[in-house]
């Protein structure tokens, strides 16, 4: 049986530190009595956001979360560490799409479409995905 274990997606990790760091500088420099709600706003989605970011890594480094995909089916991981196990007869395709400037694994299964935003295949993985009749 061959494993393909999907990589970090590094790229979605710094947009998503961006968008915190931008909604923080933001924040900083709207400094106003009359809008405290969208201050307070910024700051609660800003902290979300790092929050979901360092849980996401730690997760990645610590071997919790992981996406492996074989000729058995698609097994990943959630954020919370719950682990789903999809068979290969309801994979219909995987493919990789581009959002902007960073790239996701985009799964379609006969119930629908799954998006994985973290991890994403590199191009060897991606000819390895074709050999196995996924692409």
């Amino acid at each position: 049986m061959k494993e393909l274990k999907l990589g970090m997606n590094l790229s979605f990790f710094i947009s998503l530190s961006i968008i915190a760091l931008s909604l923080l500088i933001l924040d900083t420099l709207i400094v106003s009595e009359k809008i405290s709600l969208i201050s307070f706003a910024q700051l609660t989605l800003s902290a979300a956001i790092m929050f979901y970011i360092i849980m996401g890594v730690w997760a990645i480094f610590s071997g919790q979360s992981r996406v492996i995909i074989c000729n058995q089916g698609v097994v990943y991981h959630s954020l919370l560490g719950q682990k789903h196990y999809i068979p290969s007869e309801e994979v219909e395709k995987i493919s990789v799409e581009r959002l902007l400037w960073f790239s996701y694994t985009k799964l379609y299964l006969a119930t629908g479409v799954l998006r994985i935003w973290s991890f994403k295949p590199n191009l060897a993985q991606q000819q390895s995905l074709k050999l196995l009749g996924y692409v």
